[in-house]
């Protein structure tokens, strides 16, 4: 770490123990900055318009007794990308172990006062609070001096900390003691830095780590990647499940609206501005006791109990609600497209509902990581495809199984086949209207007509081997297949009846489908 002597305004180097104390400056970066290199000649740089905060900031540090600075511009070799990963990965290491942290706001004019633990309307406007990096730096520092333009001590962070607070959303608690961020959720820090700006997109996730205790390498030119890459390493972190209570906004951080917003989105956001709307996140529980989840390459792989929407479509418990609102569950809309895979649904909305415990019983699914463009958004609806759904017949009565469970789409009472070769499987249902449960198969080989059968106990010898492995299918009895498609009481149950089945061809949503139709009399 490299640090300016406040003395002689000579720059040294310092490793591991041998740190001695430090001051450190803050600020927002302009013309005429003074770089490492430039720094080598002090004469040429006292010329340049960025030396006066190096020169006021060394005489304000020399005057507390302290004998070294810290200042980004002049600190950093910025030509080694080494060396800049290492110092983008510790900054907020080195802003909290400073021992005081001086603020300066260059458009803070000096004429705009008030007092020091009431600032002037001019202060919460200052430049200084819209910028990504600043974030880190007002968290991390147990001490902080605000100075406008001319150097006029306008307050600390201590005294301040209730204006500052409504400035910029952050907890009270996190500016008078930085050891409490961890404790916040994630979605509620995230919001921190919703309507800040960076020049270059990146820094946008790299100006965060620090927030979330994470690291990782930079790679200037990912774009819009890098904040993937930062969720990515926050899932490593922790298991709080309210990273994902996001809601999708109309334009990016440049300030660009996609022409035609995507209907289906990934599990993860594009940009802190996504997170405008989670500064009053709030958990319902301790998130250390949430089941595990992991980023895999299929996508986000958990294990939850998904609760049903009104259109189709299924919610996840992110564990969480809104302050003031502690008897509502806060959760995002999914859409089923096949072998335990989800979309983000609705990615402009957060589902609310009422509080409950009674949740399916948790299964293991997978929810896409991103969803970048509008043909992959377009493909979710295209899921359905081929579906063999049960229609006429099933609104009275419950469906007990369905096999195989990872294909099945209880909400719309269908089996997904898109990206099966071959597809078999099974379903048990309970009419209300006789005493008995249907067993029904339903079938799909490849490049050969669907078919679907009534079943009876002794079929199952045959069918259960094609529902652990689809490529078996092709070795059922043709008597199986050619079946039962109509069911006769025969004296064996108090009600006689008669229940027929049939399979035929349909189109919804733009899709072509099976349907199932089942019919007592």
């Amino acid at each position: 770490m490299r640090l300016i002597n406040t003395t002689t305004m000579e720059l040294e180097e310092f490793l591991g123990d041998e740190m001695p104390s430090y001051a450190i400056l803050s600020h927002t970066w302009g013309e005429g900055e003074v770089t490492l290199q430039g720094f080598a000649n002090l004469e040429a740089a006292a010329l340049e318009k960025g030396f006066g905060k190096i020169k006021h900031s060394c005489r304000l540090a020399h005057d507390n007794g302290i004998g070294y600075i810290w200042v980004d511009t002049c600190c950093i070799d910025k030509s080694s990308s080494a060396e800049l990963t290492e110092a983008i990965n510790s900054m907020f290491k080195w802003y909290s172990s400073s021992e005081i942290c001086y603020a300066y706001l260059s458009d803070l004019n000096p004429e705009d006062r008030a007092d020091e633990k009431e600032p002037s309307p001019q202060f919460a406007k200052s430049r200084w609070f819209t910028r990504g990096w600043t974030l880190q730096e007002l968290i991390a520092p147990k001490i902080i001096e605000f100075y406008d333009r001319d150097w006029g001590f306008r307050g600390s962070k201590a005294d301040l900390s209730g204006p500052i607070s409504a400035i910029t959303g952050i907890d009270s608690k996190v500016l008078h003691d930085s050891s409490t961020l961890f404790g916040i959720p994630v979605a509620r820090r995230m919001s921190w830095a919703a309507t800040r700006q960076t020049t270059r997109l990146e820094d946008m996730a790299y100006s965060l780590l620090g927030i979330f205790d994470v690291n990782m390498p930079m790679l200037y030119g990912e774009g819009e990647k890098s904040f993937i890459r930062l969720q990515e390493e926050i899932v490593k972190d922790t298991n709080d499940l309210t990273l994902f209570a996001w809601q999708a906004m109309g334009a990016n951080q440049e300030g660009i609206i996609p022409s035609v917003p995507l209907k289906y989105r990934g599990i993860l956001a594009k940009s802190t501005a996504e997170f405008a709307n989670s500064g009053n996140i709030v958990p319902r529980s301790d998130h250390r006791f949430n089941d595990e989840f992991v980023l895999t390459n299929k996508g986000l792989r958990i294990n939850a109990g998904l609760a049903t929407g009104n259109s189709g479509d299924y919610i996840l418990s992110l564990k969480c609600s809104r302050s003031g609102y502690s008897k509502q569950d806060i959760g995002i809309y999914l859409r089923h497209h096949g072998a335990n895979l989800f979309a983000r649904d609705k990615p402009q909305e957060l589902a609310a509902r009422g509080a409950s415990n009674s949740l399916p019983y948790p299964k293991t699914i997978y929810i896409t990581k991103n969803i970048a463009n509008t043909a992959i958004s377009a493909s979710v609806d295209q899921s359905r495809r081929h579906a063999i759904r049960c229609r006429q017949g099933f609104d009275n009565g419950s469906f007990i199984d369905a096999r195989p469970d990872r294909l099945w789409d209880a909400e719309n009472k269908l089996f997904l086949t898109q990206g099966v070769s071959s597809f078999a499987g099974i379903l048990y249902f309970k009419p209300d209207s006789i005493p008995n449960t249907l067993m029904i198969a339903c079938a799909m080989p490849d490049n050969s007509p669907p078919w679907a059968v009534f079943l009876n106990e002794w079929d199952m010898e045959h069918i259960s081997p094609a529902l652990a492995d689809q490529s078996k299918i092709y070795q059922l009895p043709k008597s199986i297949m050619m079946s039962k498609k109509v069911i006769h009481s025969e004296g064996k149950w108090p009600t006689n009846f008669s229940i027929s089945m049939s399979l035929g061809e349909g189109v919804a949503d733009h899709e072509p489908m099976y349907y199932i139709d089942i019919e007592a009399y």
